[in-house]
């Protein structure tokens, strides 16, 4: 070993300070920068074949998020049958027609209040895409009139639609089924139950009685309007209403708003549309309401990507 060592330290030239081991070291490092360079140029040379054939970048762009995300919950409740409906119009339209979510609660204790709510759904469905949505109220009062006509008074639905085209919102409402939104956190409700609790409330401000027995009467959550009454008054948008990216949209029926407080409406609501209508339905349960109402829900989140619907 000692022998190899002196070897090793043996001038490279004569009468020159560089040693052996020094060159052998120089000459390893030389070899490693020369195999380093190759493997770079091999790399660009790779890149430059793959961009002249057309190939795709290797990095991955995420997908693009939809500019609306939709899901729906339906339940039977307690009750022997299914009085709630709903409809929604085509997808695959939306971007030409914009999009419409229709939610009927057929009058319980009435006749054929299923059946009047699922045509109602139907019908308003099959008429879209229309060209003025002034057109809606007057239909609107024409197919109660028609329910009117048929059933006396003894059969109706509540109805709400929302109609989301680029990015506004338009809704009708009959009734005491919810149109929720939810914004930065914030739950709002953008209808106003139609029952006879507002008559009530109005008529204990003009001194008649006491605001608390407004609230406390047997028929303060009766309805004023639905779609079955002679002449019915339609609640809805006169203007289009501004969406935001992230605005989280919840039509529901009573079975969903009357079973659960606003805080976990907006808990649910603060979830993708999916998971909060699972959510929705964990909670509706959890609660186990021995008269469970049919429950129903429509959950559209607008992303809002800067594209028009």
């Amino acid at each position: 070993m000692e022998d190899v060592l002196s070897w090793l330290n043996q001038p490279l030239l004569e009468d020159s300070f560089l040693r052996l081991w020094m060159a052998i070291a120089a000459g390893a490092v030389l070899v490693l920068v020369l195999l380093l360079v190759l493997v770079l140029i091999r790399k660009r040379k790779r890149k430059k074949k793959a961009e002249s054939d057309g190939e795709e970048p290797v990095t991955e762009q995420p997908a693009p998020r939809p500019v609306l995300e939709l899901a729906n919950l339906q339940g039977i409740g307690s009750r022997e049958e299914q009085q709630d409906a709903f409809g929604i119009s085509r997808m695959a339209r939306m971007k030409e027609d914009g999009l419409l979510a229709v939610l009927c609660d057929g009058m319980g204790g009435m006749a054929e209040g299923g059946r009047i709510a699922a045509e109602t759904a139907a019908e308003l469905v099959a008429m879209f895409p229309w060209e003025d949505d002034g057109a809606v109220p007057e239909w609107v009062r024409q197919r109660s009139g028609r329910v009117y006509q048929q059933f006396r008074g003894h059969g109706g639905t509540t109805l709400v639609a929302a109609l989301l085209r680029g990015r506004s919102l338009s809704f009708w409402c009959v009734g005491d089924s919810d149109l929720f939104l939810l914004r930065e956190g914030t739950l709002y409700e953008l209808n106003v139950r139609q029952e006879f609790r507002n008559d009530l409330v109005l008529r204990a401000l003009e001194g008649a009685f006491p605001v608390e027995d407004a609230f406390t009467d047997p028929q303060a959550g009766a309805l004023s309007e639905y779609i079955g009454k002679e002449d019915v008054k339609c609640d809805y948008t006169y203007l289009p209403f501004p969406l935001q990216p992230e605005d989280v949209l919840l039509l529901c029926s009573d079975g969903v708003s009357d079973t659960l407080t606003l805080k976990q409406i907006r808990e649910a609501m603060a979830l993708p549309p999916q998971a909060c209508c699972d959510k929705l339905e964990e909670e509706i349960l959890a609660a186990g309401r021995p008269n469970q109402d049919n429950y129903t829900a429509i959950v559209m989140q607008y992303h809002g990507n800067g594209e028009e619907t």
